[in-house]
């Protein structure tokens, strides 16, 4: 570690600094920095203070000679690490990127850009992935044109930030953000910084003369990476776990030289094919002995702080009443409270369209539900606030307490001891059918076509729009045979009920003795025959298992006429069925292919089966 030029440094940005302040700072005894002081002294780097001050106290100043030997060593640019979506801070993190938090009233990114604006490092690259477009605005609050900010000598600064989008961020780790960003970085001193810190005191600097990587005091290090170094602080391995010792955090500090020598490294890891889940540190570890030498600066406790979960966050700022994420404030804005009073927050529910949280507030446990990302696309959530209204009066569903007909937030009273649909308990199945035809009896009418013939076809055009990649091979046949399906239905499907159109076990509670359906955000008119088929669909029944539902379906007794919603008789019954199925099945498999082309969520196998049923159930028509 180059105590010299970091002594001068300090001097340079603060002349009052004492010596025992220097060697607080710098984690090294007082007899060393007054070695050093002495020996950059006779270097001419600096000289006792001319001020008043000065002659009465031990106060050094930098020499023009110093000066020079400082400003050769300036740092060019800082790139930004906030592609990760922070999971582990959910629900906070459900529609905020994880940087957007606010600490003690700032958000993390935007504390950061200004302490590295104040450093005068204005040339900044914020590296993006999750919800990638809520970072535009800061390309205006710190750019030409918006209000300066001083830095140490006193001198106002904008900052010139780009953003850099990695498609990758979903499926893999930094390593892949490393890799995109490194024509940015060549031939440049760089700062790489993360996001989702908060950083107490300013600890960048307009001169860097050294790679480093810091180092945070912590008591116990638990699962952290612990760099292991020599008498001058230079790495040489890594460890995980200890105590009482300084554990990885970010920011670090790299030179042209060392970037020269790490960026081809980097290049053959990122092209291997087993380091998807690769941090970019860990071609950093793996080559100690390869690179030039890279230390470990030393911060202690406090200056840091990194926070993995929402306890943590209130540990650390206890005071904190707006954490900044809208998954938190619709809710305190409705109870009208601050963030803080919201109570045992503990999330439940991972949708494939939402996500969801329960939280207590005086005594009472609710459901807080938040939209995922881009449904706002392909959901109206106005028909669903409409379903939910007309369906108050009737004692099928949640006690929805707020919801919100633009974005789609709701917040309902939680059924405690609920338990969802067990699909191989044929009495609960009877029952769960027994609920569909209860609700498609209500006569309920919403101004909404939700038939599977129509969603099937909106996203189709919305692949083609939006020129989405669609992996299977004969798709074009298959949309051609699907188009004989509904040939067929337009004959035959007369009815239209209120339908759930999201019909699955998941959305099927049992409450005690009784069932209640929940999230109609898919639901409108269509034929009722398609929420049973589609059932089906989601719980990977066969065309007779399916037909079963139908069976049980029509034999339940609501108290109403099921004439007018059932077909003429069961061949025809049969046959619609399967036709609702294999357009079901097709639905799911370009639903799917438009999701994970514009969210975050992985599917697995969802779309696959659902391709593999549309074939399936095709067969078995004669069209």
């Amino acid at each position: 570690m180059n105590l010299e030029f970091l002594v001068t440094r300090t001097i340079f940005e603060n002349a009052n600094v004492s010596q025992r302040d220097l060697a607080k700072k710098f984690f090294v005894s007082l007899g060393k920095i007054n070695s050093v002081i002495n020996d950059i002294v006779d270097k001419g780097f600096i000289k006792k203070s001319s001020s008043e001050k000065g002659k009465n106290e031990n106060i050094y100043e930098v020499t023009d000679t110093g000066k020079k030997e400082i400003e050769s060593h300036k740092v060019d640019a800082a790139i930004i690490l906030a592609c990760g979506m922070g999971v582990r801070l959910a629900p906070l993190t459900y529609d905020t990127p994880k940087s957007f938090i606010k600490i003690k009233g700032e958000r993390m990114i935007e504390r950061q850009i200004e302490q590295l604006i104040a450093a005068g490092i204005t040339d900044i690259t914020i590296m993006v992935g999750f919800m990638k477009e809520k970072f535009d605005y800061l390309i205006d609050k710190y750019g030409e044109g918006s209000t300066s900010i001083r830095g140490n000598g006193g001198s106002a600064y904008h900052a010139n930030i780009k953003l850099i989008y990695n498609r990758e961020y979903k499926n893999k780790n930094t390593l892949s953000t490393f890799y995109l960003a490194k024509e940015i970085m060549r031939n440049k001193n760089v700062y790489i910084c993360v996001s989702d810190v908060y950083i107490s005191e300013n600890i960048y600097h307009k001169y860097e003369v050294e790679p480093y990587y810091i180092g945070a005091l912590a008591d116990d290090l638990k699962n952290e990476w612990r760099y292991i170094t020599n008498s001058k602080n230079k790495i040489s391995a890594v460890e995980v776990g200890g105590t009482n010792d300084f554990y990885l955090v970010g920011p670090c500090f790299l030179t042209k030289e060392f970037l020269d020598k790490f960026i081809p490294m980097i290049e053959k890891y990122y092209n291997m094919t087993s380091t998807d889940n690769y941090y970019w540190e860990d071609v950093l570890v793996r080559n100690f002995d390869k690179l030039p030498d890279i230390y470990l600066y030393k911060l202690d406790k406090g200056i840091i702080s990194e926070f993995d979960t929402l306890n943590d966050l209130h540990e650390f700022d206890k005071n904190n009443t707006e954490f900044g994420s809208d998954a938190i404030s619709f809710v305190s804005k409705t109870f009208n409270i601050k963030d803080n009073e919201i109570e045992n927050i503990e999330c439940v529910k991972e949708g494939m369209t939402n996500h969801s949280y329960k939280f207590s507030y005086n005594g009472t446990i609710y459901l807080a539900r938040v939209p995922g990302e881009n449904t706002d696309n392909y959901i109206d959530r106005k028909v669903e606030g409409e379903i939910l209204e007309k369906l108050k009066p009737y004692d099928i569903t949640e006690d929805v307490i707020y919801f919100d007909k633009k974005s789609g937030y709701k917040i309902s009273k939680y059924f405690e001891n609920a338990r969802t649909l067990n699909i191989n308990n044929d009495e609960e199945l009877r029952n769960c059918m027994a609920l569909y035809k209860k609700f498609h009896l209500l006569n309920i009418e919403v101004d909404a076509d939700c038939s599977i013939i129509k969603k099937l076809d909106e996203y189709i055009n919305i692949i083609k729009e939006k020129n989405i990649y669609v992996p299977y091979e004969d798709f074009d046949e298959v949309t051609c045979d699907a188009k004989k399906i509904k040939n067929y239905l337009d004959d035959v499907d007369t009815v239209k009920t209120l339908t759930h159109g999201d019909p699955n076990p998941n959305n099927i509670l049992i409450v005690g003795n009784e069932l209640k359906m929940i999230d109609f955000e898919y639901g409108g008119m269509a034929n009722p025959l398609s929420d049973i088929a589609l059932f089906g669909v989601y719980v990977g029944f066969d065309i007779e298992k399916t037909f079963e539902l139908y069976k049980m379906y029509k034999m339940a007794d609501v108290g109403k006429s099921h004439l007018k919603i059932l077909p003429k008789n069961d061949e025809t019954a049969r046959k619609m069925i399967i036709s609702f199925m294999a357009l079901g099945g097709l639905y799911n498999a370009v639903w799917t292919l438009v999701r994970c082309a514009t969210s975050d969520v992985d599917f697995g196998e969802f779309g696959m089966a659902g391709y593999r049923t549309f074939k399936n159930c095709y067969k078995e028509l004669d069209l």
